[in-house]
C-alpha cells in the first residue's frame, strides 16, 4: 500500500471516529433530555422506578418513597409561564437541600415531585423530613414572586412495610397523599387502616353516585331549630342525611367530604337547596312569615361559575325573598379562595341572603379579613361551647367573639348547646341565636312543624 493510500485510510478512520463521537454525544444529549425534566433539571420518574426496582430485587434495605404535590394556591397562580417555571425550579432546589443530592425526582405531573429516603430505621426520620419539606415549600419567594406563597401535601409509603413492589409503593403513597390533602396536617404516612378506609370510600363513592342517578335515593333533610334568647324558634339549620343501601346511615362528616372531593356535592347542593326552599315556602305560609333556613355551602359549590345564578333561580322559582335563606361558609373556604368566594357572597348579600361564618374561633380569620367580608353572623364552634362555661379559656374566647361581633355589627349564634348552664351563660354574655340538643335534635319537616306550633 502506498503512503498516500495509508494516509487516506487514516483520514477516513479519523473521520469515522469523529462521526461516531458526535453520534455518541447526540445520543447522550437525547438521553439526558429523556431522563431530565427541562424545567427543574431533576431526573424523571422512570429513573427512580429503575432505582427502586433494583433495591427491591436486592431486598437489603428498608426505604421510603414519597409524593410531594403542590397545593391549590400554586395551582391558582395565573401568571406568565416563565414565572411558573421560576417558582417550580426554586421549589425543587429548596427541597433538594432538605433531602440531599440524588433523592428528589420529577413526577410526570408538573406540580408534583417524587422522593426517596434510603435506609430508614424509624418513622421519626420520615416525620422530620416531611416537616422540613413542608416548611421550606411554604416559605415566601424572593422577587419576582414575593407576593406568592403556597404549600404542599405529601404521601409516603415504606418498603417492605407497606408494599412489595414499586407499583404498590406508588399506589399506597398516592392513597396517603389523598388523606393528607383532606386533613391538611398529619396523616401523610400510609397505613393498612388508611388503605382500608380508602377502598371503603371508593365503594361509598360508587353508591353515592348511584343514589344520585336514582333520583337521590336514600337522601333526606333534617331540620334543627334555631331559637332566640327566650327559646322561640326563629328558623332552622337544614342538614343532609344519607341512608346508603347496604351501608346504613352514613355520617355527614364522612359523605360530605367524599362528595366534595369526587364532585357530587354540586348535585347534592342543588337538590337540598330546592328541598329546603320548598319547605320554607310552606312554613312561611302556614307558620310564620319570618321563618328561614340555614344551609352549608362548601368551597366547591362557591367556586362554581353558575353558583349565584343557580341560587337566584331557585329563590325566584319559589317566590321567596332573600331573608328566607342563610348561607353558612367555613373560614377555610374563605382562606382557600378569598376573591372568588367574596364576590359570590357579596352578590348573595345584595339579594338579601344572610351570610354566616361557620365554626368561628377555630380557624384563621383576622380582624382585617372580617372587615372586608360580606358576613352577617358569626357561629361559635361547638368545640368552644363544649367547655363553656366551665373552662375559663372558653369563657374568654366566647367573650372575645361577642366583642368582635358587637364591634362589626354582626349577630352571634352558638351551636352545640346541651346544658341549661351553657344556655343561661351564653344569653348573659349577649349571644343572639342558640342551637343544640337542649332545644331539639334535628327533626323531620313534619316534626319541626309540630314543635313550632307547640312552642308558639
Amino acid at each position: 500500500m502506498s503512503r498516500d493510500s495509508d494516509n487516506e485510510c487514516r483520514r477516513l478512520l479519523e473521520m469515522t471516529r469523529s462521526e461516531l463521537a458526535r453520534e455518541r454525544d447526540r445520543a447522550d444529549q437525547l438521553q439526558s433530555l429523556i431522563d431530565h425534566d427541562s424545567e427543574t433539571g431533576l431526573l424523571r420518574h422512570h429513573i427512580l422506578v429503575r432505582r427502586l426496582n433494583r433495591l427491591i430485587h436486592e431486598k437489603r434495605a428498608r426505604f421510603a418513597f414519597g409524593i410531594i404535590r403542590l397545593d391549590r394556591n400554586y395551582q391558582r397562580i395565573r401568571h406568565s409561564r416563565d414565572r411558573l417555571k421560576v417558582l417550580l425550579y426554586v421549589t425543587a432546589e429548596r427541597i433538594k437541600r432538605v433531602l440531599g443530592p440524588g433523592n428528589l425526582y420529577q413526577s410526570d405531573r408538573s406540580d408534583e415531585f417524587l422522593f426517596f429516603l434510603p435506609d430508614i430505621s424509624g418513622e421519626d426520620e420520615i416525620d422530620a423530613a416531611v416537616t422540613d419539606i413542608m416548611d421550606t415549600v411554604r416559605e415566601f419567594h424572593n422577587p419576582p414572586a414575593s407576593d406568592i406563597s403556597f404549600g404542599c401535601n405529601i404521601g409516603v409509603a415504606i418498603f417492605p412495610d407497606h408494599a412489595e413492589s414499586v407499583k404498590e409503593l406508588e399506589e399506597n403513597a398516592e392513597i396517603a397523599l389523598g388523606v393528607h390533602e383532606e386533613v391538611r396536617w398529619g396523616g401523610f404516612l400510609y397505613s393498612p387502616e388508611i388503605g382500608a378506609t380508602y377502598h371503603e370510600n371508593n365503594t361509598l363513592e360508587s353508591v353515592l353516585r348511584n343514589g344520585i342517578l336514582d333520583g337521590f335515593s336514600g337522601f333526606h333533610v333534617a331540620y334543627q331549630p334555631l331559637v332566640d334568647v327566650n327559646g322561640a324558634i326563629l328558623g332552622c339549620e337544614a342538614l343532609m342525611r344519607w341512608d346508603a343501601p347496604g351501608h346504613g346511615s352514613i355520617s355527614p362528616t364522612r359523605f360530605i367530604p367524599l362528595a366534595e372531593q369526587s364532585g357530587p356535592i354540586v348535585y347534592l347542593g342543588k337538590w337540598i337547596l330546592y328541598q329546603v326552599l320548598g319547605q320554607v315556602k310552606i312554613w312561611r305560609e302556614q307558620l310564620s312569615e319570618t321563618l328561614f333556613a340555614s344551609l352549608n355551602m362548601s368551597l366547591v359549590q362557591l367556586e362554581q361559575p353558575d353558583c349565584v345564578e343557580m341560587i337566584t333561580v331557585a329563590m325566584n322559582s319559589h317566590k321567596l325573598p332573600g331573608d328566607a335563606l342563610q348561607l353558612e361558609v367555613t373560614e377555610s373556604a374563605l382562606m382557600e379562595n378569598p376573591e372568588a368566594v367574596r364576590k359570590n357572597l357579596q352578590a348573595f348579600q345584595k339579594m338579601g341572603i344572610r351570610i354566616m361564618l361557620d365554626d368561628f374561633g377555630t380557624g384563621y380569620s383576622s380582624l382585617a379579613m372580617l372587615n372586608t367580608l360580606p358576613v352577617n353572623t358569626l357561629k361559635i364552634a361547638k368545640e368552644i361551647i363544649d367547655d363553656f362555661p366551665g373552662d375559663p379559656r372558653s369563657v374568654e374566647i366566647v367573650r372575645a367573639i361577642m366583642s368582635i361581633s358587637e364591634s362589626f355589627g354582626f349577630t352571634t349564634l352558638a351551636e352545640g348547646i346541651e346544658k341549661e348552664e351553657q344556655y343561661r351563660s351564653l344569653v348573659q354574655e349577649g349571644c343572639h341565636i342558640l342551637q343544640g340538643f337542649l332545644f331539639s335534635i334535628p327533626l323531620s319537616a313534619k316534626e319541626f312543624q309540630a314543635l313550632f306550633r307547640a312552642t308558639h
